[in-house]
């Protein structure tokens, strides 16, 4: 399942991510991205409390984002991120790239 909430200025949106939706593959959620992106969103929010996992193919779609968003003065944040997601993007660099919120 996944929800998406808007506020506001400066233009945010929260995307919640889940096992479910990332099973059925990203292209759903790439052109969800890219329409909050389009539509003025320039901070995306990322909640990943309901991932067990993080794939490569979802951090390509997040780096994605991010460089747009970076382009119009915003960026992408993962949120609830667990000890083992916060360990991932630390080993891979990308909590320098994105703002992570973790669970602690």
């Amino acid at each position: 399942m996944t929800h998406t909430a808007h506020s506001p200025l400066p233009q945010k949106a929260i995307v919640t991510l889940s096992d479910e939706l990332l099973a059925d593959g990203l292209s759903a959620l790439r052109w969800r991205l890219r329409d909050l992106v389009m539509d003025g969103v320039c901070l995306v929010v990322i909640d990943i409390s309901d991932v067990e996992q993080i794939e490569s193919t979802l951090l390509a779609a997040l780096l994605d984002t991010h460089r747009v968003c970076r382009q119009r003065g915003g960026g992408v944040v993962i949120r609830h991120a667990d000890r083992k997601a916060a360990d991932l993007l630390r080993r891979t660099g990308l909590d320098r790239v994105f703002k992570v919120e973790d669970d602690s």
